[in-house]
């Protein structure tokens, strides 16, 4: 292939050894190109691996273990039921969710994930 061909992504070999990371480096032109890449990013970053009807099956499945379960105490309210149907179905979806290993070594070694220049405060209204 040559050079030029549009399927050849451009390169710095220097900044490939220094970053030890595939890479791929174009100009952004307009502002419409900056927020389309950071749309990519975000949308890079956050997807899910689960898809969205697994997500309902395991809530379902978290629905129906709650179900199953005996009524150990009548006086539980209504807030006290639909909060521990929210935490079921949750840990039914966290279970199954994939994390890379980049992450589970980051999470291993205390590393933060976020890095800010600003501190933040709880707000109560």
């Amino acid at each position: 292939m040559r050079r030029s061909h549009p399927w050849i992504n451009n390169f710095n070999e220097w900044l490939i050894s220094a970053c030890r990371s595939n890479m791929d480096i174009k100009f952004i032109w307009s502002a419409n190109g900056a927020k389309a890449l950071v749309y990519y990013i975000t949308a890079y970053v956050t997807k899910s691996t689960l898809a969205f009807h697994n997500m309902f099956a395991l809530a379902q499945q978290g629905v129906k273990s709650i179900e199953q379960q005996k009524v150990t105490n009548s006086i539980d309210n209504a807030i006290e039921k639909s909060r521990k149907f929210v935490l079921r179905c949750y840990n039914m979806i966290a279970s199954q969710q994939e994390v890379s290993g980049v992450q589970v070594a980051s999470y291993l070694m205390n590393y933060d994930d976020h890095y800010t220049t600003h501190t933040f405060r709880n707000l109560f209204l």
